[in-house]
């Protein structure tokens, strides 16, 4: 495996790793088979950080003498680690740090009954023609506050 590199983001909660690689020959082959935390790895005490396990393999036969392109994307829930390692047959090969990324969102108001009906959607999603945006961008809990602030309907 060659020119292994990532990002993570996290996003709520969640990190999201992608992972991109090249593979020498037609007969390599990688496959993610694990990840911490939430996947199969137990330890006694928090390693600081998240991790993606990877197994690379060979195959026996005739074998093109082509790079392969190689991605995949792991999700991992995890508030709190602030890097991720990436290991290749349990050897250490790569710590990315996690960027915490920060949406924002809008809120929408019905323009049919029921009055005073409000929905909160993530930035620049497309909602139907029945919503009005009244408020945002703004985090979600700027949102909320704006929702809860809104005359209740009788």
């Amino acid at each position: 495996m060659f020119n292994l590199h990532a990002v993570a983001t996290r996003h709520h909660g969640r990190i999201t790793v992608t992972l991109g690689a090249e593979l020498a020959t037609t007969c390599d082959s990688a496959e993610v088979i694990d990840w911490y935390p939430g996947g199969d790895r137990v330890y006694v005490t928090n390693p600081g950080a998240a991790q993606v396990f990877i197994a690379e393999t060979v195959r026996p036969g005739p074998c093109g003498e082509v790079i392969m392109p190689w991605n995949r994307t792991v999700d991992i829930f995890d508030e709190a680690d602030k890097t991720v390692e990436i290991f290749v047959n349990e050897q250490k090969r790569l710590t990315v740090p996690v960027q915490d990324v920060k949406r924002e969102y809008d809120v929408y108001k019905v323009l049919v009954q029921p009055e005073n009906l409000y929905v909160i959607v993530p930035e620049g999603q497309i909602v139907p023609a029945i919503y009005v945006k009244v408020f945002g961008p703004a985090s979600y809990q700027a949102c909320v506050d704006y929702v809860n602030k809104q005359p209740k309907a009788a």
